[in-house]
């Protein structure tokens, strides 16, 4: 009960806030002749553009590239396993129980690619360093109390545009993601695995894509506090949390991008999967091109949460909670069946896990409540153990009959 009160409050302050705005300054932002140009470590989605490390091209078409290659003595399919972690908050629980239970079983494959964002970025390093690293993620999901990421002040808004201090959080993120972590990132990197995290720059409305293994393996100084902030931005939700500046540099001068939350703009994402790689890159005779993938993704939520009939009082904070979980639920529903929709099409397999709609547990994804966390996180545990039946399917919804 005091959750859902909580809730409610937390929905009716940011709409509040919203409405009457703040005086709160910001770094210089890019003059809007620059305005696309990207941080270091963000990749060049344009399929055309050659120059850089920073590019699709040469971060993932080099990866499908190193993979066909290693099997060109092999005359049957090359499998290729992709993980997309979605947004979810303290619901990533689920996922984090779901992956240790999949590991115990024994079954689950080494992925050739992790993405993550929000929640999902934040145990997607994890994932992808694999071994004793995957443990860390039931700390994150089992034992971390709110105050562990953030405290609360609503007068904070007026002079920061945000009603919370995150020092705890990035505190958290210094203590866990270490040299000893972005060295195994970068081994794993240098296998020819990629590990991409995705922002929202807010300047633009765009997803912006982090290749975190190339950043972990290149040679500057600051790489370490840069992988930290690009976790951090991809979890900062906007007024909650405060959002992270990305330098850029023009003409000598300094100019900043604002990065929030990843899932703002996309729940779960992958990127270039559907590219004819062996047309752009040209095919080496005894290179295997002949590729099995398998995509997995990882909902930290219930699937179409909001399609259950829940009658909704007349009141300012009832109308505003059921207008917010529907937008949330709607953009989560279409980030998945766009996912889903194209990876079909292009003939691979597709695997979605998500949090079961029986379960009545961590219904706020703000609130880091251990005892409710490591509930759901032995649900997805239970169910990663015994060998999770995942969904393979989803069906059209209203504003897919277009």
């Amino acid at each position: 009960m005091y959750q859902m009160k909580y809730q409610k409050n937390i929905f009716l302050i940011l709409f509040t806030v919203l409405i009457v705005g703040g005086c709160s300054s910001r770094p210089p932002a890019l003059p809007e002749a620059n305005s696309h140009l990207l941080p270091w470590g963000a990749i060049e989605l344009d399929i055309t553009k050659t120059e850089g490390s920073y590019t699709i091209r040469n971060s993932l078409g080099r990866a499908i590239a190193q993979k066909a290659e290693s099997y060109s003595e092999s005359n049957g399919e090359v499998p290729f396993n992709i993980l997309t972690l979605s947004g979810g908050g303290a619901r990533g629980a689920y996922g984090a129980g779901l992956l240790l239970g999949w590991s115990a079983h024994g079954s689950i494959p080494e992925f050739d690619i992790v993405t993550g964002i929000s929640t999902g970025a934040i145990m997607s390093t994890f994932v992808f360093a694999g071994g004793d690293e995957l443990e860390k993620v039931k700390k994150f999901y089992t034992t971390l109390k709110t105050e562990d990421i953030y405290t609360s002040n609503i007068f904070r808004f007026f002079s920061s545009a945000t009603i919370s201090n995150t020092t705890p959080f990035k505190q958290l993120l210094a203590s866990e993601i270490d040299e000893a972590l972005l060295a195994k990132v970068a081994k794993e990197h240098a296998k020819g695995r990629r590990l991409y995290v995705g922002t929202t720059n807010l300047d633009t409305g765009q997803l912006v894509v982090w290749d975190m293994g190339a950043i972990a393996s290149s040679m500057r100084s600051d790489k370490l506090q840069h992988y930290r902030d690009i976790i951090y931005a991809s979890s900062a939700i906007p007024i909650l949390f405060p959002p992270q500046f990305f330098e850029i540099p023009v003409d000598e001068k300094n100019y900043y991008q604002m990065h929030v939350d990843g899932g703002i703009h996309s729940f779960v994402f992958m990127i270039g999967l559907f590219i004819n790689w062996e047309e752009v890159l040209g095919k080496k005779e005894d290179a295997n091109s002949n590729f099995d993938v398998t995509l997995y993704t990882i909902a930290n939520r219930k699937y179409r949460q909001r399609h259950t009939y829940t009658p909704v009082e007349q009141n300012p904070t009832e109308v505003i909670t059921a207008l917010l979980l529907t937008e949330t639920d709607l953009l989560f529903d279409r980030s998945m069946y766009r996912l889903y929709k194209r990876t079909i099409n292009n003939g691979f397999k597709f695997r979605m896990a998500s949090v079961p709609v029986e379960t009545n547990l961590v219904e706020l994804p703000t609130l880091f409540n251990p005892d409710e966390m490591s509930k759901l996180f032995d649900i997805g545990y239970s169910a990663g153990i015994n060998g999770y039946q995942w969904q393979s399917e989803i069906a059209l919804d209203e504003y897919d009959k277009q």
